[in-house]
């Protein structure tokens, strides 16, 4: 191993992080590779028409659907835990299950709610 003098200084010193002659082929590379993945902008970086009337259209699709949904249920409504998806019951369960095996949670559990 060769020892370097005070005059010295170690290699990885000289490189640049602006570029120069410094610069490694990795870095280089890597600038072309992200040019090459994002597309350029140009002058206009604006969308070509307005997304807000299709998302109304959606949304009002939607209200239509959930409308028709309770209109056919007739006057019977649903149950209010039937909107709950399986795995926030199983984490519930799983919760209360935790807390009988181990009391001392309780204060810890009660904590992060």
């Amino acid at each position: 191993m060769k020892r370097q003098g005070p005059g010295t200084s170690h290699p990885t010193e000289h490189k640049s992080l602006v570029g120069g002659p410094g610069r490694d082929q990795g870095s280089d590379r890597m600038t072309r590779l992200l040019r090459e993945a994002s597309p350029p902008v140009g002058d206009n970086p604006e969308l070509r028409r307005d997304l807000w009337p299709d998302m109304q259209q959606r949304l009002q699709a939607e209200r239509l659907r959930d409308s028709e949904r309770a209109g056919s249920a007739g006057t019977q409504r649903q149950p209010m835990f039937a909107a709950v998806p399986w795995f926030d019951w199983a984490l519930a369960g799983a919760l209360v299950l935790f807390a009988v095996v181990s009391p001392v949670s309780i204060p810890v559990l009660l904590y992060y709610l």
